[in-house]
């Protein structure tokens, strides 16, 4: 009777979402996505996606600002074969997997997100709330499978590339939103274009007074017990100088911090069972860069960047002042590439990078980590409808090491709207500045070494008809002296080290169905499977994860009205037991699945002012992004049900 609910509700939802309105009105059409579309992530240059050997979704300004998504994190959530760890629980982070790995490289026009927040239990990806506000996105290509030979360290999962706006008109927006859970949204952006200069500037807060969740084990509503006094803000300027029709000059600085109390359950031997932990973490980022892009004399685009970036990350415990963690992060960087074609199927793409990265954190370590890089990658077009992409990377790490990494991807194309591929990449993955020297929880390993392995994928995307597209791959990768966070029998002091192998492996198969101009279906299946070999003996599966996602959509707009409601369903989840030092009952899930069910309502009044309604968990699940369960009910619950109303001008 409970999955049947929740089947009616589902329906009842979904009519809802495309019939508000009423009648169709066929003014304006679904906005569709093309193979003819072009993608700059895989080949770092521009290559149409039909030509392109390799896994990509792209996310655009339109669909970002339809759905009214908060930040990034949210962004991604709705990215088939993607999964954001939300812990839940204040101001901690949330981290991006792709193709079930953590080790994502995102990227900012081309800038390196790579440092740690140190703040999760487990190895820590790149935390998502330090990117900057949504209304600066132009569009998102999540290339999902290894970029390593590209990209070097951390995209062993893949890439998140993030493409901010440029003005090209002076323009204007402010946004405001009420929620549950005492949460508040605010934002703004003005564009200037005068001449061949142009100035942006955006501003967003995110609040949020508390927490409330669904107990798994009574399955009642909760709030934890203390205020999140949870804040993000975010401002970023932007100004760009087009100097003549070959050259133009920008420079830039983003800020962002959040900060806030976060609580947790308690299992270790200094609390009794059933207190929790205060923690006030207060995390704030600081980047500044300029960059110089031209055209030679054949047309083809170079760069010059330089960024300068600061992390500074504190957490202490609220009810006895004692310091769980204090970092802080410096890294200067230069990046610089140049595109030559030599030939109409022919393009090189040559480039190199130095980055240098100074950690404090205080009395344990004050360390300071050197890298520099070369990497050379040819796409051919050896026969007609048959591509070629093959690259080198030499890397050069102050604490790892040298080595010399290849990758390869062959593309077919069938016609305009299909294609087959496969590609291989080799992985050279240093030890994060967090695995090295980060003491959280007692962990940290600065004779760690590098991890090292392959990864494949292989897909096929078509389009069968106008209508309807279909894209399916497979992925594996093999990892040895993969780094591992782990807390031996569920205690306080984590371990993080070299674990002998790793093996992951899965698939994505996506379709998108476009009923008419103003209703469309998407749909997506994920399987996704991770072994660890840690004694030399055999492969054990980590159950850390969910194998199995599905994820469900439908659209539909009309010259008012836009609604999108979207569903998410795990499955195969690990719901065994075992007792910890402190006899504890200990496990990753408590049910072996769950859904959730999003809705998003835009209604346009006029050219310049929309209101809009979003509904978070309408289910209101018992569950939680990031496994771990104590005696029955989850240690980083997600949110109970939700909702949030707000208004947009655009000026």
């Amino acid at each position: 009777m409970k999955k049947m609910s929740k089947g009616m509700l589902m329906t009842a939802l979904i009519c809802g979402a495309v019939y508000l309105g009423g009648s169709p009105v066929y003014a304006s059409e679904l906005q569709e996505f093309s193979l003819d579309e072009y993608v700059v992530t895989a080949a770092r240059t521009e290559t149409k996606l039909v030509d392109t050997p390799a896994n990509i979704s792209v996310v655009d300004a339109q669909t970002i600002e339809e759905r009214h998504y908060q930040d990034v994190s949210e962004v991604l959530k709705d990215v088939p074969g993607a999964n954001v760890i939300d812990n839940g629980s204040g101001a901690l982070e949330k981290a991006i997997v792709l193709n079930g790995d953590t080790r994502v490289l995102v990227l900012v026009d081309g800038r390196r997100m790579d440092f740690a927040s140190g703040t999760s239990s487990g190895r820590a990806g790149f935390d998502l709330n330090l990117l900057p506000d949504v209304n600066l996105i132009e569009r998102i290509e999540v290339l999902k499978g290894a970029g390593g030979a590209l990209y070097g360290s951390d995209a062993v999962g893949g890439v998140v590339n993030i493409i901010t706006k440029k003005a090209d008109k002076n323009y204007g927006k402010v946004s405001l939103g009420f929620g549950s859970h005492d949460a508040r949204d605010m934002s703004a952006m003005y564009a200037i274009k005068e001449g061949k200069t142009s100035v942006t500037l955006s501003a967003a807060k995110n609040k949020q007074g508390y927490y409330e969740y669904k107990d798994a084990k009574t399955g009642n509503n909760k709030k934890w017990p203390h205020n999140s006094g949870y804040n993000n803000d975010k401002v970023s300027l932007k100004v760009a100088q087009n100097i003549n029709d070959k050259l133009d000059f920008e420079v830039g600085y983003d800020y962002s911090k959040f900060d806030g109390f976060t609580v947790s359950s308690l299992t270790n031997k200094k609390y009794t069972t059933g207190e929790y932990r205060l923690s006030n973490n207060d995390i704030e980022n600081q980047n500044v860069y300029a960059k110089i892009n031209w055209l030679n004399d054949n047309g083809d685009v170079g760069y010059l960047q330089y960024h300068h970036s600061k992390l500074d990350y504190f957490s202490i415990d609220a009810i006895d002042g004692e310091l769980y963690s204090n970092k802080v992060e410096t890294t200067n960087a230069v990046d610089l590439q140049q595109t030559f074609s030599t030939s109409e199927k022919n393009k090189l793409v040559v480039g190199a990078s130095w980055s240098d990265t100074d950690v404090d954190n205080g009395s344990i370590y004050n360390e300071g980590v050197d890298t520099l890089a070369f990497f050379v990658n040819d796409t051919w077009e050896f026969a007609p409808t048959w591509n070629l992409n093959a690259g080198v990377r030499y890397d050069n790490h102050s604490v790892a090491g040298n080595e010399t990494t290849f990758s390869a991807g062959l593309n077919k194309k069938f016609n305009d709207f299909s294609h087959a591929y496969i590609n291989w990449g080799q992985v050279y993955n240093v030890p994060t500045t967090g695995d090295l020297y980060d003491n959280t929880m007692g962990g940290a390993n600065p004779n760690l070494k590098a991890e090292k392995g392959d990864t494949w994928n292989i897909g096929y995307n078509t389009q069968i008809n106008s209508k309807t597209d279909i894209g399916i791959n497979y992925f594996e990768s093999n990892l040895e002296d993969a780094i591992t966070w782990s807390n031996p029998g569920g205690g306080s002091t984590w371990v993080v080290d070299n674990v002998a192998k790793q093996k992951k492996r899965g698939m994505e198969l996506s379709v998108s169905h476009k009923l008419n101009n103003n209703v469309q279906l998407t749909a997506s299946y994920t399987y996704i499977r991770v072994k660890n070999n840690e004694d030399g003996t055999e492969y054990v599966r980590d159950t850390g994860y969910v194998p199995n996602m599905y994820r469900m959509g439908i659209k539909y707009q009309d010259g008012k009205w836009n609604a999108d409601a979207y569903l998410r369903y795990g499955n195969g989840c690990n719901t065994s037991t075992s007792l910890d030092l402190y006899s504890n009952i200990k496990g990753d899930y408590t049910e072996s699945n769950y859904f959730t069910f999003d809705l998003a309502v835009t209604y346009r009044a006029t050219k310049d002012l929309s209101f809009y309604a979003k509904g978070y968990n309408l289910f209101n699940e018992a569950y939680a992004e990031h496994a771990g369960v104590t005696n029955g009910s989850y240690d980083t619950p997600a949110q109970s049900r939700r909702f949030i109303v707000g208004a947009e001008y655009k000026f």
